[in-house]
């Protein structure tokens, strides 16, 4: 039988923290381990951190403490991690949990305690070093699927306590508890043409290759080409009794067997995670939702996982009389490998370039990356860091029928550009410009908003997204509904009440919640839009309990709910 923490103590002298010591790290789930995602897997907007186990769509599967140690950090917020635990051990790991359902024992005790205390539902709790121990095999939280989630299952992660660099959990034990005898899969190859003359098969624009099997090889139909070149594969990893698309460990390219630029996911740092859209044709990403990992770099950007021959940065220079071979070998983490040989012969072909750019669109500038840039039009200015991109490319930028056009959002930016609308032309009356914000716009004219600063009609937002911006007006107030009981319930055998809320313009900014007139605990999923409320807080009491819903969005705008039912 498996122990939970309450009345569990055990004597200092077993943390011995700071000192290199070799554990063990079991299994944190009571299941056979099965990925529905890996670590560097390429997400949105991130390398994913660790490993997802799949918890057979069940929610509230208790988690095991894997090795011996101490909680160190508690979180719960309404996205990311969701409700999430932090436990550092003596070798210096610390291991995270997310997306949990709770917590248990003295974990579960010290979230309710900082709930009730601090009147909020978002938390972060740092106990003192070895306030609340674990041993190995205890129970420290359920399963679920809160915070930015798809689904149930446990968001297991390995950082250096001291450095927090991402370890990847398979290099700590996870490997021999998963089982993968499959190569990776490959979806697509491109052929990139990069410097200006280059061309492909009489092509200036990327190239979809075609392949087939030979001799265990994938093997691309042959490509004539001039100039500088360079590839990009889509492509995924699978494992047994799996069916779950997930990332690609390391993936190597050589130039007639010369190494030319690699990656491996073994670690990386917090401040890397967002170079993901570096790595791939981001551009792709938009249109079709392709991720496409380029084989190359352009301009150098700091991921620590490339190996990038620093001569021809994963480059090909197709040379007159020259022919070549370029193998792709992807590799998952126990070792099986998929390989492409793309066979490369000159071609002197020339082919007329077509300015697509329409001129209506604004003005154009070329915009170099290592350089800031300030552009100003109209009722906008835009101001641009240097290194926001990694390419240099022509900006094309407008202010025009209150709409701001920084380019297309085809190029990923890294830092945030800094927008500023002067609104004294969009003839809104004080009242409406203290309901209004700035929204991205998105294909169909939808308003994405964005968090404005005002300073009397200036508007000011930070980004990192190009694409079209403009404004709305928010003074609808959220929605409050669909409550699970009715007015005036007996909930004499129920455990919990819940209510759904929604705000369709600016999104939902404060929750708050009593029964007769004492704080009560709303937990709050955004993805079914509901709220909850536990009865074993021991917030209601016998008879009528009177309840009082309030909640703002963006814009401040409030709705409030009553209500009330009766309970023995």
């Amino acid at each position: 039988m498996k122990k939970s923490l309450t009345g569990f103590f055990v004597c200092s002298a077993l943390f011995a923290f700071g000192q290199s010591q070799s554990i063990e790290f079991a299994n944190p789930l009571n299941i056979p381990i099965n990925a529905s995602g890996n670590f560097g897997e390429l997400r949105g907007s991130h390398f994913h951190s660790g490993l997802d186990i799949k918890t057979q769509q069940r929610i509230g599967l208790p988690v095991y403490a894997p090795a011996d140690g101490y909680v160190s950090r508690i979180k719960v917020s309404t996205w990311g991690y969701g409700k999430a635990l932090y436990i550092d051990h003596p070798n210096g790991m610390t291991t995270v949990y997310g997306h949990l359902n709770g917590y248990e024992g003295a974990i579960a005790k010290r979230v309710f305690d900082t709930h009730y205390k601090q009147r909020i539902f978002e938390i972060e709790i740092f106990p003192k070093r070895n306030e609340i121990p674990v041993k190995k095999g205890d129970i420290i939280a359920y399963t679920g699927n809160t915070g930015g989630s798809g689904g149930p299952h446990l968001h297991y992660e390995f950082r250096d306590t001291k450095t927090q660099a991402i370890i990847n959990p398979l290099s700590k034990g996870m490997k021999e508890m998963l089982i993968d005898t499959e190569a990776p899969t490959v979806n697509a190859v491109y052929a990139y043409p990069i410097s200006a003359e280059a061309t492909i098969n009489k092509n200036i624009s990327p190239v979809q290759l075609a392949y087939k099997m030979r001799n265990g090889v994938l093997v691309a139909d042959p490509i004539t080409a001039k100039g500088k070149i360079s590839f990009g594969i889509d492509m995924h990893d699978t494992a047994n009794n799996n069916s779950n698309k997930n990332g690609v460990y390391k993936v190597e390219t050589f130039i007639n067997g010369t190494p030319s630029f690699s990656y491996q996911f073994d670690t990386f740092s917090f401040s890397e995670t967002g170079f993901v859209n570096a790595l791939v044709d981001y551009g792709r990403v938009k249109r079709t939702k392709a991720k496409v990992q380029k084989m190359f770099v352009e301009i150098p950007y700091p991921l620590s996982v490339l190996k990038v021959d620093k001569g021809n940065q994963g480059i090909l220079t197709v040379k007159p009389g020259e022919s070549y071979t370029y193998k792709i070998v992807a590799s998952d983490y126990h070792g099986n490998q998929t390989t492409i040989e793309i066979p490369v012969t000159y071609a002197d072909d020339f082919v007329a370039r077509v300015d697509s750019m329409d001129v209506t669109e604004g003005d154009r500038y070329d915009l170099v990356s290592t350089k800031e840039f300030i552009f100003e039009k109209d009722f906008a200015s835009v101001s641009i860091p240097a290194n926001t991109f990694y390419q240099d490319f022509t900006f094309i930028f407008n202010a025009k029928d209150k709409v701001v056009t920084l380019h297309k959002d085809v190029v990923a930016g890294f830092k945030n550009m800094t927008l500023t609308v002067d609104m004294s032309s969009f003839g809104l009356t004080d009242a409406e410009l203290e309901k209004a914000y700035l929204a991205q716009l998105g294909a169909n004219g939808s308003k994405s908003y964005v968090k404005t600063h005002k300073k009397g009609k200036l508007f000011t937002i930070y980004t990192k997204k190009l694409g079209n911006y403009s404004y709305g007006i928010d003074t609808t107030p959220p929605k409050i509904y669909q409550p699970s009981f009715k007015e005036g319930d007996w909930l004499s055998n129920a455990d919990s009440i819940s209510f759904l809320i929604q705000d369709i313009d600016t999104g939902i900014n404060t929750i708050e919640g009593s029964i007769n007139g004492k704080w009560m605990l709303l937990d709050y999923d955004y993805k079914t839009k509901k709220i909850v409320h536990l009865f074993r807080d021991g917030v209601v009491t016998s008879g009528r309990n009177d309840v009082v819903i309030k909640v703002t969005d963006n814009m401040n705008n409030e709705a409030t709910y009553t209500t009330h039912f009766f309970r023995k």
